[in-house]
């Protein structure tokens, strides 16, 4: 059974790099709009908080903070959320063994945000779910225009690594961001 309509899960390997960061900017960008942000990681250690890496960059780009701590990806998150978006395809094939039925719902970051520029202009959806399985049929093209959709994991790798794959999250939250918010209908109040 899934959420209330705006559930985005955002996942990677620990929870405590790439998808902190994302879902916090994300939840920055959509709350307002009802959305809601959480992430996961395929083996965290759960518990564990966010990497000082991760909290500058939050904590600088937009002035966000990252109360999480480490959450293992569970097959109830995968399908409770509308949306799934991973740092990589190895991510996104995690969930989709974990729960086969969010194979239209799951998509690399990078991917999503190249798809939704894929999608007519103007067009928007009633729920997230919608939307999501709309972008399904675009996967194929915008892999043929974005051979690379994969945020790599720089963990434990020097501070530019760290800044390089943080700038990578940051655009494609930011874009994703950006279609759902003129592409989803508005909130009932």
């Amino acid at each position: 059974m899934r959420g209330h309509d705006r559930e985005i899960l955002v996942v990677c390997t620990g929870n405590i790099c790439r998808s902190p960061v994302a879902a916090g900017l994300l939840n920055h960008r959509l709350r307002e709009k009802g959305f809601s942000v959480t992430s996961a990681g395929t083996h965290a250690v759960t518990g564990s908080p966010p990497a000082p890496e991760a909290i500058s960059f939050a904590r600088d780009l937009d002035g966000i903070d990252l109360p999480w701590s480490a959450v293992q990806l569970t097959k109830h998150a995968a399908e409770s959320a509308d949306l799934i978006l991973t740092m990589t395809l190895a991510h996104r094939s995690h969930v989709i063994q974990l729960s086969p039925r969010s194979v239209r719902r799951a998509y690399t970051m990078i991917e999503f945000a190249r798809i939704t520029t894929l999608l007519e202009a103007g067009r928007t959806f009633e729920t997230l779910a919608d939307f999501a399985e709309a972008c399904a049929p675009l996967r194929r093209r915008a892999h043929t225009q974005i051979p690379n959709t994969e945020i790599p994991d720089l963990y434990g790798g020097p501070p530019e690594g760290y800044t390089e794959s943080f700038t990578t999250v940051a655009r494609a939250a930011e874009e994703a961001a950006a279609a759902l918010s003129r592409s989803i209908g508005a909130v009932d109040p």
